[in-house]
């Protein structure tokens, strides 16, 4: 394995081989951007540039097939150590960083400061990995900032989070910030089709078109069967208008899948953001320009169009009125009555090519 393997990411590639190749590595860094789009994949070549017994550290270009790189991709090497969340914990914990053991799973830590301090065994230096960076309990992170305010000779530590805003203003001030952007569909659909987690390409696009730029969305999408809702979805949107009582009746069934509030709100936002990718189709065709959609999609838009009272600034109403959804849901307690009056709202922009009446 080799950088080939990383894919959407080749400018945050480019500036760690600058760094290298100009001897200008920092100690610390902080990769920010969404969940399942590939940070801890980068984290991990980049160790590998860093152990790799083949290339030179300055090439930034790990072999991927020598034992360091080997056992970096297994995390059996003695000069990487990675912290996540543990299990049943919702916060990374001061023995993860100091040592000793933690209540409730009896486990104990020799702690990633500690580890980091010591001198590399069959590297030339030694990398921490902190995943899970968005959820620091308040006195791991001072007990981690020592360490950042003084870190080791030729240690590499990299925390990774989802915002520059999750994190608190001692942690930014001490790390170089690398933002990585969601994949794009393209590289989605290569990613899932190269693991064989599809039956063919265009399962994989249609995947790729709803997961939000993140190949864990898409794992999440197959593992809870989502695919099929989607597609059920888009079958009966185009007749919302004329039977707005069928997708209401399609979306409290699928929110009642859910046990707690957030989860249920989790539901309707997937089924808002079907609507608004649907819209968005419409609203491209519209303006005469290119999109790329999988078959249920271009259906159901192109079926929408048929019939299409309105204009451009009608689709574009009923995209924010969909993506109101999420505020709507926050001011009222009962999801049923959201749904209704969010499925009456569209159906009179969409019958009336643009009116609609105030919602409190």
């Amino acid at each position: 394995m080799s950088w080939q393997d990383v894919l959407g990411h080749d400018a945050q590639i480019d500036r760690f081989r600058r760094n290298l190749a100009n001897g200008r590595l920092a100690s610390t860094f902080l990769f920010v951007g969404p969940t399942g789009i590939g940070k801890h994949l980068f984290a991990l070549k980049l160790t590998q540039a860093l152990f790799c017994e083949v290339n030179p550290e300055v090439a930034c270009d790990p072999c991927g097939t020598c034992p360091s790189c080997q056992q970096v991709m297994s995390d059996t090497h003695p000069d990487l150590h990675t912290v996540g969340l543990l299990p049943n914990k919702n916060l990374l914990v001061v023995p993860q960083f100091t040592g000793g053991i933690e209540p409730g799973i009896n486990q104990e830590f020799r702690g990633a400061c500690y580890e980091i301090n010591l001198k590399p065994v069959a590297a030339r230096r030694k990398v921490l990995i902190i995943d899970d960076a968005d959820y620091f309990h308040p006195s791991a992170t001072s007990k981690l900032l020592k360490t950042l305010e003084e870190p080791p000779a030729n240690a590499v530590i990299i925390l990774i989070g989802t915002s520059s805003s999750q994190q608190k203003d001692t942690i930014l001030s001490r790390c170089q910030i690398v933002p990585f952007n969601p994949l794009s569909v393209e590289n989605i659909q290569q990613i899932l089709v190269q693991q064989e987690l599809v039956q063919d390409t265009q399962q994989a696009l249609e995947l790729a078109m709803i997961s939000n730029g993140s190949v864990g969305f898409a794992r999440q999408i197959l593992e809870q069967d989502l695919l099929e809702v989607r597609r059920e979805f888009l079958r009966i949107l185009p007749g919302l208008p004329n039977h707005p009582e069928k997708i209401c009746s399609l979306v409290n069934e699928f929110v009642k899948r859910a046990s707690t509030r957030s989860e249920k709100g989790d539901q309707l936002d997937f089924l808002a953001s079907i609507v608004i990718d649907c819209f968005h189709q419409v609203l491209l065709i519209l303006s005469h320009r290119q999109s790329v959609s999988d078959q249920a999609m271009r259906d159901a838009s192109q079926q929408i169009l048929e019939n299409w009272p309105g204009d451009s600034e009608t689709v574009i109403a009923c995209i924010d009125r969909t993506a109101d959804l999420k505020s709507h849901l926050l001011r009222f307690a009962n999801i049923t009555t959201v749904t209704e009056a969010w499925v009456d709202d569209l159906s009179q922009i969409w019958l009336s090519a643009g009116f609609k009446l105030p919602t409190p």
